[in-house]
């Protein structure tokens, strides 16, 4: 299944649908455009990154496992001078840091895979919902042969699809508190480590946690920005301020939905997309005085 694929095929569903419904005298449909432009993402990058850590895992379990024969070879019994059980303290510490790699490897991959599967759930869960928006077009629609049954039909349709983004944002704070719980395993595993580092007065992990922050930073801003970016546009599809509640001015719909298709169709937000840093060989992005 091409998620990505399916999450468009979501959005142009329910866009037409939403479009349908309102010309019908049924204006409810427009929020749900506003939310699945939001949920246009490709949850692929997460289980290819969880497939990454596994194999990480992996590597390092063969290095520790090889090192620990060769050590078990050296450090024999009768090896009882200062230098070998120096040697020995020294190896054992090693080894330990090897575990530990093992073992954020792990949390960091079943947490990629947990964040990939609530992204494809919410993406099924959101066609679903697009075609129940499109099978309720459709029977409006039939109804509007007859004027008094339209009536009864855009009053339907209208608790219907207010029922149903009820849940829809139900469902969207649920994925959300998922999505923060695996951010939080993935900080937890970082800084529990790096805390047990520094508690035995060995600061290269904070260190080099800093420097790491910090050689993030233009991709941080640049997210930042791409996310306000994407934000305001699914604020201007809804037709509806975000604070205050009151309907956009006139034409500013048409202009975020021509936005949105844009960016859909260009696989990025059109205006910050652009000025995405380019990552260096070591990982790190360039600052612009770079």
């Amino acid at each position: 299944m091409n998620a990505a694929r399916l999450a468009r095929d979501s959005l142009a569903l329910g866009t037409g649908a939403a479009v349908t419904l309102s010309a019908l005298g049924v204006p409810a449909g427009w929020p749900f455009v506003g939310r699945m432009y939001v949920h246009q993402y490709d949850p692929q990058t997460f289980f290819d990154g969880a497939a990454t850590w596994l194999a990480v895992h992996d590597d390092v379990a063969a290095t520790r496992r090889n090192v620990g024969a060769l050590v078990g070879e050296v450090a024999v019994p009768n090896w009882r001078s200062a230098d070998g059980r120096a040697f020995e303290r020294r190896m054992d510490a090693y080894l330990a840091g090897l575990r530990s790699i093992e073992i954020r490897a792990v949390v960091t991959a079943v947490t990629l895979y947990t964040a990939g599967a609530a992204f494809v759930a919410m993406i099924l869960f959101q066609f679903l919902v697009a075609a129940a928006m499109a099978a309720l077009a459709v029977w409006v629609l039939a109804a509007a042969l007859t004027p008094p049954g339209l009536v009864a039909a855009r009053a339907t349709a209208t608790r219907c699809l207010t029922g149903l983004f009820a849940r829809y944002r139900e469902v969207e704070k649920a994925i959300e508190a998922l999505l923060h719980g695996c951010a939080a395993a993935l900080g937890a595993a970082v800084v529990v480590d790096v805390a047990a580092e520094a508690a035995r007065g060995d600061l290269s992990g904070l260190r080099d946690l800093a420097s790491a922050t910090f050689a993030q930073g233009p991709m941080l801003v640049w997210g930042t920005m791409n996310r306000v970016e994407r934000d305001l546009t699914a604020h201007g599809l809804g037709g509806v301020n975000p604070g205050t509640g009151a309907p956009l001015p006139p034409g500013l719909t048409q202009v975020a939905g021509a936005k949105a298709l844009t960016d859909v169709m260009g696989g990025g937000q059109t205006v910050t997309g652009r000025f995405a840093p380019g990552q260096a060989a070591d990982g790190s992005y360039p600052f612009p005085w770079e």
